[in-house]
């Protein structure tokens, strides 16, 4: 059952990264996507959370003491992603639309975080499908 929750998730994280992030951008104007992505973006990490402590109990449970490891840094990584990262990335995004310069550099650095954070807890859901 993890392994089918664990799939699940990587191939929602490589959709939602991939396929809706990315055609977002490229289809709506710059104001109504980031709109969009406002409203997804806490949904996505949302689900992240749900499914991957759903895998966490699970593999506890099945006595997979590493892969639930793994899977708690999964699970924190969304955790951070939408209780610190979103909040602040709407936050400088705000700025950015008033003019701040600053604000421009430390939305393009959390961005790199979440991006980061993302790509390494896809690397982790590989790791655990492998071992």
């Amino acid at each position: 059952m993890a392994e089918y929750l664990t799939v699940a998730l990587l191939s929602i994280m490589i959709f939602y990264s991939f396929g809706i992030a990315f055609n977002v951008h490229k289809t709506l104007d710059k104001e109504n996507a980031g709109k969009l992505l406002r409203k997804l973006f806490p949904l996505y990490f949302f689900w992240g959370i749900i499914i991957s402590i759903f895998i966490e109990i699970i593999l506890l449970y099945q006595g997979e003491s590493f892969k639930a490891f793994l899977m708690a840094i999964v699970v924190i990584g969304f955790l951070y992603s939408r209780q610190v990262l979103v909040p602040l990335l709407n936050k400088n995004r705000d700025l950015v639309k008033e003019g701040n310069e600053e604000a421009k550099k430390v939305f393009g650095s959390l961005h790199l975080r979440s991006v980061s954070i993302n790509l390494i807890q896809m690397i982790l859901l590989v790791i655990i499908l492998a071992f």
